[in-house]
């Protein structure tokens, strides 16, 4: 009797440690596009055609990932620090801005609250930490030349200067 017991709660802890490293691993860590396909040629394509991604790679000497990436980053942060109405503005100033979200490396999206943070992305990219400020003033640049208003230039500025 004492051995149905301790086998019945063995298996259960080995079941469930088996389960939660199963599921965590694979829920971080795949999509169902990566079991099935996925656009991700189309995705490169939209992210090497990006405006802003062929600035920040001719003006810095970095790769379209790495421009896309970085991009993406400071867009994101900024758009989830932005009132509603600057946030969509931003959102329609930057095209194909989905994409250059998508290109932030895996996992570390959802991180992304403040200045620090945008460098570990960076950093995860293969760039130092100081391309950050580069990227800065191009990106502005950008949204200055595509019409954003003054109000999101400030904005802007504000979420990736806090301390300018």
């Amino acid at each position: 009797m004492v051995i149905k017991p301790l086998f019945f709660a063995r298996f259960l802890c080995l079941a469930t440690l088996l389960s939660s490293f199963v599921f965590s691993a694979t829920s971080s860590a795949f999509s169902l596009s990566d079991l099935f396909g996925s656009d991700d040629k189309e995705e490169a394509t939209a992210t090497a055609a990006n405006p802003l991604t062929n600035i920040l790679s001719s003006q810095l000497g970095v790769t379209s990932e790495q421009a896309a990436g970085g991009a993406g980053a400071l867009l994101s942060l900024a758009s989830s620090q932005l009132s509603g109405d600057q946030a969509t503005e931003l959102s329609k100033m930057i095209p194909g801005a989905d994409a250059l979200s998508g290109a932030i490396p895996a996992g570390l999206g959802g991180m992304l609250t403040n200045m620090d943070t945008i460098n570990q992305v960076f950093s995860a990219l293969g760039m130092d930490a100081s391309m950050v400020s580069q990227f800065i003033p191009i990106v502005m640049q950008f949204l200055g030349d595509q019409g954003a208003s003054t109000g999101l230039m400030d904005a802007v500025g504000k979420v990736w200067n806090p301390a300018g």
